[in-house]
């Protein structure tokens, strides 16, 4: 369940109850996924960027994932908001490679990486059980009802497949830190917010194992001094700082794991009640 927040607070996600997995934000105009998104640009920084041209920088901010998806066994893959497709590049050629994008822009551009459905993903109709990996990177903050894909993903996702799960968390230290001026709440199509802890029941109770959880910032180009010194100067927009993205590595919950779960839950009551 969402929650509706006006964002006055520094702490936006501690608000959250036990029954509720992200505040949402409602977007100011119609969202606009077209070449206006995903060609010319401006970011928080107010640096004017052309996306189009920035698959060789992407794939060096998605190495770990890759390497994840690289060292499996070739299978099929599912990348969900699959945007340009530069992520589906980056993903060796013996894979069956497909993509599920809403842009009309983008989808004609990363048919060039892969097999790529114009649509939503429960339009698309894959067969259950169909793939080995899916990829969410970056999208499950974009959309107004992450509870409808994330139970498609897993629906179409292999039992033995990975889930590969990418998004800012809103409740990080410099979420925090520079309240109403964190980057990462400048785009106004961030309307679904998480955080760590939230995102860690949201996986769970639609019926994901999360296998590790990465903050990869570290491995990346925004790994430099200058944006470690702009932590001191809260008022202007945060720079990228370790912990604002956070990569969840997860598994199918089977009726095996769901046993197990339910096992071990009862017999922790258990012992709280008898204290």
């Amino acid at each position: 369940m969402p929650k509706n927040s006006k964002f006055t607070r520094t702490t936006l996600l501690p608000e959250l109850r036990a029954d509720e997995y992200f505040i949402r934000k409602t977007p100011s105009t119609q969202i606009d996924y077209e070449e206006c998104y995903w060609g010319i640009v401006t970011d928080p920084d107010g640096k004017t960027r052309d996306r189009t041209s920035e698959r060789l920088a992407f794939l060096e901010t998605v190495k770990p994932e890759l390497q994840a998806i690289n060292t499996r066994l070739p299978g099929r893959i599912l990348d969900i908001g699959c945007g340009l497709g530069f992520l589906l590049s980056g993903v060796d050629e013996r894979w069956e490679r497909h993509g599920v994008e809403i842009s009309h822009f983008a989808t004609e551009r990363a048919k060039a990486w892969g097999s790529i459905h114009l649509g939503e993903l429960e339009a698309a109709g894959y067969p259950g059980s169909y793939f080995d990996v899916v990829v969410l990177y970056h999208v499950i903050e974009h959309l107004e009802y992450p509870e409808k894909t994330i139970l498609e993903a897993r629906r179409v996702l292999a039992d033995d497949g990975l889930l590969i799960l990418g998004t800012p968390d809103f409740d990080s230290i410099c979420a925090r830190h520079f309240g109403a001026n964190y980057r990462l709440l400048q785009d106004p199509t961030h309307i679904s917010l998480f955080s760590r802890e939230s995102m860690e029941r949201f996986l769970r109770d639609h019926g994901f194992i999360i296998n590790t959880v990465d903050f990869p910032f570290f491995r990346t180009p925004y790994f430099q001094k200058e944006n470690l010194l702009r932590i001191f100067d809260k008022s202007q927009i945060s720079p990228p700082f370790p912990g604002n993205f956070m990569t969840f590595y997860c598994r199918k919950m089977r009726s095996k794991d769901a046993q197990e779960l339910i096992t071990h839950i009862t017999n922790r009551l258990t012992c709280f009640l008898k204290k």
